[in-house]
């Protein structure tokens, strides 16, 4: 398995943001996955890089990158998305000078990310330009004031449920931000998830609480006028944390402005369904390698 070199991409204040840097051996132009972790914009890490991201370094010959970014609610949706935009500026023309001459090539980009690592990979391909050759958005969040998350849902299986109370201090806005949280057993914030969806207000803890301020974040209604590159979808659709029909609204508004997208929606999975040691998904690295 490759090892991980940790380069800080950005600073804000004295809070630095880095991302995990994974090159294949002996790399030569190696094109570049860039990956987004999720945990609703609330919480979460670098670390969370799925096994075979990891595996496929060596396996497919690209360049990983696994990337923070600052959390919300002590930052809005939009200051997260400047952090994704320079990630992906200080990949395109600062990269290069911190790996050996020639291992990269820079021109040559795919975006994936989980949950709502998917959101944001889904926001680099409507705005980013120019924009990934490829994005591969897994279970993505696609509109903050879905149904889904305007509604109350129960805790998945196995999660706890935070009270109001207990979450407080993840919930003051006026809170220094972060970048990373650790699990649940070290770090209460990892609670956050569940509690929003109790609590069916993340559009509120992104910063755009209403129709108007949450537009530009809605993926689906953003297609037709700015277009996405080719996109490869994966959503099981038993997901207790996602629900299904937020890919589903993004796939079809895809297919309906005639966008190339293939969408894996295998019956019965839940989040986190590519995270076990042993999983494969062939589909997945055939379309990254098709486009990429």
């Amino acid at each position: 398995m490759a090892e991980a070199k940790t380069i800080v991409y950005k600073k804000v204040g004295s809070l630095e943001i880095p991302f995990d840097l994974y090159l294949p051996k002996n790399a030569k132009k190696a094109p570049i996955l860039l990956w987004f972790h999720g945990g609703g914009l609330l919480l979460g890490g670098r670390d969370l890089l799925a096994p075979h991201m990891r595996n496929g370094v060596n396996t497919h010959g690209y360049a990983c990158i696994s990337a923070d970014y600052r959390l919300a609610p002590q930052v809005s949706v939009s200051e997260i998305f400047d952090d994704v935009k320079d990630c992906i500026n200080f990949i395109r023309t600062e990269l290069p000078s911190h790996v050996p001459e020639g291992a990269l090539d820079v021109s040559r980009l795919a975006v994936s990310g989980s949950s709502a690592g998917g959101f944001l990979t889904l926001l680099a391909g409507l705005y980013i330009e120019p924009k990934p050759q490829v994005i591969l958005p897994i279970y993505p969040i696609t509109d903050p004031l879905g149904v889904f998350f305007i509604n109350t849902q129960p805790a998945p299986p196995g999660r706890y449920t935070a009270s109001t109370e207990e979450m407080a201090p993840y919930l003051d806005t006026k809170a220094q931000p972060v970048s990373y949280t650790g699990k649940a057993d070290v770090d209460p914030r990892a609670h956050m998830y569940v509690y929003m969806l109790k609590a069916a207000n993340l559009a509120e803890l992104w910063h755009v609480p209403d129709a108007k301020s949450a537009l530009p974040y809605r993926i689906s209604r953003n297609i037709q006028k700015h277009g996405l590159p080719p996109s490869y979808v994966l959503h099981g659709d038993a997901d207790t944390a996602v629900g299904v029909e937020q890919s589903d609204e993004v796939v079809g508004a895809m297919l309906g402005n005639g966008l190339t997208v293939e969408y894996e929606r295998p019956h019965g999975k839940d989040h986190f369904l590519d995270m076990a040691e042993d999983y494969q998904n062939e589909a997945f690295y055939a379309f990254l390698n098709k486009y990429l």
